[in-house]
């Protein structure tokens, strides 16, 4: 009998009801990348009127700027080596005027707070959704290599304050004796087998069946589910397909035992490399995984030290109490085991930085669309219109900061900033456009009133066609 260890299932990362909240979202799609983008809409739509109401204000007030702007130079000049006057000053000039920033800053931190927990909740479920695809291959790979298991009852003996059921045996029931001497007996055509190790007694159960080439031993004492599988190499053999297979690897040089093994674990990979291409279904357009970057030196398969880095939660499972670190739960040669029929995609491009370039790309446009925007605003906020150059610092900055953001991150991350930059952008130039009008149009009912004010007798002969009397 030849020992033969099975991979670990059942495990997962908690999630918070946000995070709860996408995996529905997502799980409901049914197409990741799709789910991600949904997710990103249903997000924008919580934040975007107050994203609105910010863009609106920061637009009033730089056209209110733009207003000041003639008092706002003779400031400059007259205050240009005199930093704290000049602020003194403006500051007087924008209450006259009613400027105020404050209006616009606060929706843009509530906005900023909601999407950073988003963020976190998402970032958390990327790595929950890399786990269960994971989780999933395990479970494909059990699977297939328990078809040649026998699946008995788990009898135990009569516990303490345990009353008698079908599944409680006496040492009474054990009338013969298997072919290496222990007590069995057989039952629908499965031989139950007491071993004993010292203090410790074992029940094997093992299927008259040939074609069922794994049996399985676990603890009578006190009962327990838990299974340790053995193979039953002479049955194994005895398979003229299965025997040459094994003689080949012999021949190679390696161990027989090593040999039954691996003959089971290539069961395995085949069918975990099934349910990543057939059931997990993790790439969207052209990238193969979305839990990872959309770069060419990054594969839909990492290696395993790729792999455990991008976990930071820590593993739970109902098998054991507390957490784990992924290290524990899955070693390197069960991911070596679990992933072996996926050499290819260990080896091609995840994807070519289409994403990250669109990414950076509208983040740029945002940021060039929110400088002209504010563009009075930025000249004048200081006295040697250092505002300005803050904003065109930003311009460069920001996009690098997404440039990181792709490069690290997973790629379903750069679909949400694409997703939201897209909806900000539109967001601010149709503000800019209606704010902009409404503006226009009030300078113009002012301009009016002022320059064509009727004289009193010509409002009374006006009031009078409209049968009014002047008091």
């Amino acid at each position: 009998m030849i020992s033969f260890p099975f991979l670990e299932q059942g495990f997962f990362i908690n999630l918070n009801w946000l995070g709860q909240l996408v995996r529905i979202i997502i799980d409901s799609v049914g197409i990741v990348g799709v789910g991600v983008i949904v997710f990103a809409l249903i997000l924008k739509a919580i934040t975007t009127p107050f994203d609105i109401y910010q863009r609106v204000k920061m637009r009033k007030q730089n056209l209110i700027m733009e207003q000041m702007k003639p008092e706002l130079e003779k400031l400059q000049k007259q205050y240009a080596n005199d930093k704290q006057t000049y602020n003194m000053k403006m500051l007087e000039l924008q209450k006259k005027n009613g400027y105020s920033m404050l209006g616009a800053c606060l929706p843009m931190i509530l906005s900023f707070v909601i999407l950073i927990i988003a963020i976190t909740a998402f970032q958390s479920y990327a790595q929950y959704a890399n786990l269960s695809m994971y989780e999933k291959m395990a479970e494909g790979y059990n699977a297939a290599i328990l078809t040649y298991a026998v699946d008995g009852k788990d009898y135990h003996f009569l516990q303490d304050g345990e009353e008698e059921n079908d599944l409680v045996i006496t040492r009474d029931k054990f009338t013969g004796t298997d072919g290496s001497g222990n007590p069995c007996f057989t039952e629908d055509g499965i031989v139950y087998s007491l071993i004993e190790e010292g203090d410790i007694l074992r029940m094997q159960v093992e299927s008259m069946a040939q074609d069922k080439y794994l049996c399985y031993r676990y603890n009578l004492t006190p009962a327990s589910s838990a299974r340790t599988y053995l193979i039953n190499e002479s049955k194994l053999l005895a398979d003229g397909d299965i025997r040459a297979k094994i003689e080949e690897k012999v021949g190679a040089g390696t161990a027989q035992d090593t040999a039954c093994i691996e003959y089971f674990r290539e069961l395995g990979s085949a069918a975990s490399a099934n349910v990543f291409r057939t059931e997990t279904n993790p790439g969207f357009l052209w990238v193969k995984n979305v839990w990872y970057p959309d770069v060419s030196y990054n594969h839909p398969i990492q290696e395993y030290g790729s792999f455990t880095n991008t976990f930071r939660s820590g593993i739970r499972s109902e098998n054991w109490e507390g957490e784990k670190s992924i290290g524990e739960v899955v070693s390197e040669a069960d991911y070596t085991a679990l992933t072996a029929d996926l050499s290819a995609e260990k080896q091609q491009p995840n994807g070519y930085f289409i994403m990250i370039i669109i990414s950076i790309g509208l983040m740029l446009l945002s940021q060039f669309i929110t400088m002209r925007s504010s563009k009075a605003t930025n000249q004048y906020q200081t006295v040697d219109g250092q505002g300005a150059t803050t904003q065109k610092v930003m311009m460069v900055i920001m996009p690098i900061m997404f440039a990181v953001f792709g490069f690290l991150w997973s790629a379903a991350f750069t679909i949400y900033n694409i997703i939201s930059s897209a909806i900000s952008i539109a967001v601010t130039l149709i503000t800019n456009i209606i704010i902009g009008r409404i503006f226009n149009k009030k300078e113009e009912e002012a301009l009016k009133a002022r320059y064509t004010r009727s004289v009193p007798w010509k409002q009374d002969e006006k009031d009078g066609k409209n049968g009014k009397k002047r008091k």
